[in-house]
């Protein structure tokens, strides 16, 4: 499998997590320090200049401190759950999700290219099945899913990690949006007689901890470790010859951004 990372997007979007966690905590700090004033100086006698600000907003800084760091810190916290590495469940090694998503697909062989961040949608993977794109969710608990309603059951725990998690959203709205850019990229129209290759999408949730309670979805919906078999179900159905699926990857490598190529089997 050919591999074509966007690894300056990953980096910048990983850093700015890093620096909304940083700047929401140096903010928290602000706001501890503000809740100290009235011991540091006491209400009476009213101070001027400085001291005399602190004596009477001390408690606006406070609260305005603790809410915009506590938001700061949570959108920092999302980016780094997507785009920074960290040890998920179940496994020995530290990977951004963009990783795991490469590793439950090794052992495909050369005819399949992976485009992790370097096209229009996030992830992509092309081959004698065609494209498939994914809309990647890597929160734990648990989802119910029937037709297209998704929705997780309300637990106390989410309310502490509202900003931080991703949230299972929509997926199939989101593979339609996506579906609809790799469409344009590869100057397709929907329901062409001749299209290049069948798009489809899958959803994938990456932690090993997640509950799904499926009824009838209206798109695929998998465990990272499902995606091999699923994919390669796909591609004896589809069944694209070698000149297609070599015709496909050009495509969408020439209209690909990316730094890191990386060829595996």
């Amino acid at each position: 499998m050919k591999i074509y990372r966007n690894l300056t997007q990953i980096k910048q979007k990983e850093s700015l997590g890093r620096r909304f966690s940083l700047a929401g905590l140096a903010i928290l700090f602000v706001g501890l320090l503000a809740s100290f004033v009235p011991s540091w100086i006491p209400p009476e006698p009213p101070q001027t200049g400085f001291n005399g600000f602190l004596q009477q907003y001390w408690s606006w800084i406070s609260f305005a401190a603790l809410a915009i760091g506590f938001m700061l810190a949570s959108i920092g916290s999302y980016y780094i759950n997507r785009f920074a590495r960290r040890r998920w469940p179940g496994s020995r090694f530290f990977e951004r999700p963009d990783e795991v998503l490469e590793r439950a697909m090794k052992g495909f062989d050369d005819k399949y290219s992976y485009f992790a961040m370097s096209l229009p949608v996030g992830y992509a993977l092309a081959g004698p099945n065609g494209v498939t794109v994914f809309a990647v969710r890597s929160d734990k608990g648990r989802v119910i899913v029937n037709g297209d309603k998704w929705r997780e059951p309300f637990s106390f725990g989410r309310i502490f990690t509202i900003f931080a998690r991703e949230g299972v959203g929509n997926p199939a709205a989101d593979l339609e949006d996506q579906k609809q850019k790799i469409r344009e990229l590869l100057g397709q129209t929907p329901g062409s007689e001749d299209p290049l290759a069948p798009i489809e999408g899958v959803a994938v949730f990456l932690n090993q901890e997640i509950q799904l309670e499926l009824t009838n979805p209206t798109v695929p919906v998998l465990r990272a470790d499902q995606i091999k078999d699923y994919v390669r179900a796909r591609a004896r159905e589809v069944k694209l010859s070698n000149a297609a699926v070599r015709a496909l990857s050009e495509r969408l490598v020439e209209k690909a951004t990316y730094q890191e190529v990386v060829e595996e089997g």
